[in-house]
């Protein structure tokens, strides 16, 4: 089947992600895939790196009449030129625009990463990454299928399990939006200098909220303890996540949670707040734990509790492994994206 794996967005982060490894995993399926993106997307060497075609459209995501039909018409001619069977988006607001480029002659699946209901209508079918974004979708009416397939994660270095050190790292990486919960990780630290607990923290991520992550480290007087760094690249993914003891995702809200799964391949204990998406991943005490979002106190404390009863903690971390290499890997996925393709025939 020739498939094109379509996403517009230009910066990095989950959905981007999880668009590289569907075209990783389609083609190891066997399928001429095609990947497409906007000029100047950051995914781009990610693709080429996999040795597969990938294509770039020149347009702005202006939201005028005049500048969709523009867009629309620049899709049009580069769809017409690979001719698919099938098209997969990654973005909901690309729906709209790949149905007005190609008509109802060739079936487009939405692959849906957020609690939104926009543009779902133009899709023909659905993919929702966790249980509670299918529910949502229900509820919102879509009456065409919709498939439950998580995002994945791929192994590209081997992990080595260690036990926690006497002075732990505590990290996270992220966007730096105020639904990543960032400051409440770090509100939670204070607590942990406070109480004594030894540790040090790195929080790594990009975004507007950067210089607010700063102010709170300097008025809550954790200078010594505390690092903020820029983006993690893919290359040193995990190089990072190894580094790291005590893996934390302190978030709002998560449809899924990409950095949950990577920092568990990795052996990592991963402690994550009950904010959608890691309840889904995550049993608690078993393969991780999950804590009140929003609630510092309580992430201090099972921080507190992973460090002073260690032992328990191991046979975590390396349960979450386990249990990643079960569901998650690209491998695995692919083949519930395999069920999925052979209704198409």
């Amino acid at each position: 089947m020739k498939i094109v794996n379509f996403i517009s967005g230009k910066d990095l982060g989950g959905p981007k992600q999880s668009f590289v490894l569907y075209s990783e995993a389609l083609s190891s399926l066997g399928h001429e895939v095609h990947s497409v993106v906007r000029k100047g997307a950051s995914v781009k060497p990610m693709i080429e790196s996999l040795n597969l075609p990938v294509y770039e459209i020149d347009y702005s995501r202006a939201t005028q009449l005049f500048a969709k039909s523009g867009v629309i018409k620049k899709l049009k001619i580069q769809l017409n030129a690979i001719q698919p069977n099938l098209i997969f988006c990654h973005k909901q607001s690309d729906l709209e625009l790949v149905r007005n480029a190609i008509g109802d002659k060739t079936k487009i699946i939405g692959v849906i990463h957020w609690f939104s209901n926009k543009h779902i209508e133009h899709a023909d079918e659905l993919i929702a990454v966790s249980s509670k974004v299918k529910e949502f979708l229900i509820e919102e009416g879509f009456t065409k299928p919709i498939h439950v397939v998580p995002n994945m994660v791929k192994i590209t270095s081997e992990a080595t399990y260690r036990d926690l050190p006497e002075v732990p790292l505590i990290g996270a990486m992220g966007l730096f939006r105020r639904k990543k919960g960032f400051h409440t990780l770090i509100e939670s630290l204070v607590i942990l200098k406070q109480n004594g607990t030894p540790f040090k923290a790195i929080i790594a991520g990009k975004g507007q909220l950067k210089p607010y992550l700063h102010y709170l480290r300097w008025r809550l007087n954790l200078k010594s303890e505390l690092t903020i760094r820029g983006w993690v690249s893919n290359a040193e993914r995990d190089a990072f996540v190894d580094s790291i003891d005590i893996f934390v995702l302190p978030s709002r809200i998560e449809t899924f949670g990409m950095v949950v799964i990577e920092a568990m391949v990795r052996i990592k204990r991963v402690i994550a707040t009950k904010c959608g998406g890691p309840e889904g991943i995550i049993t608690h005490n078993e393969t991780g734990y999950l804590v009140k979002k929003e609630d510092p106190t309580a992430l201090a404390n099972q921080i507190i509790e992973v460090t002073t009863n260690s032992t328990p903690s191991n046979s975590i971390a390396i349960s979450a492994q386990k249990h990643v290499q079960s569901k998650y890997l690209t491998t695995a996925v692919a083949e519930q994206i395999k069920t999925i393709l052979h209704n198409q025939a």
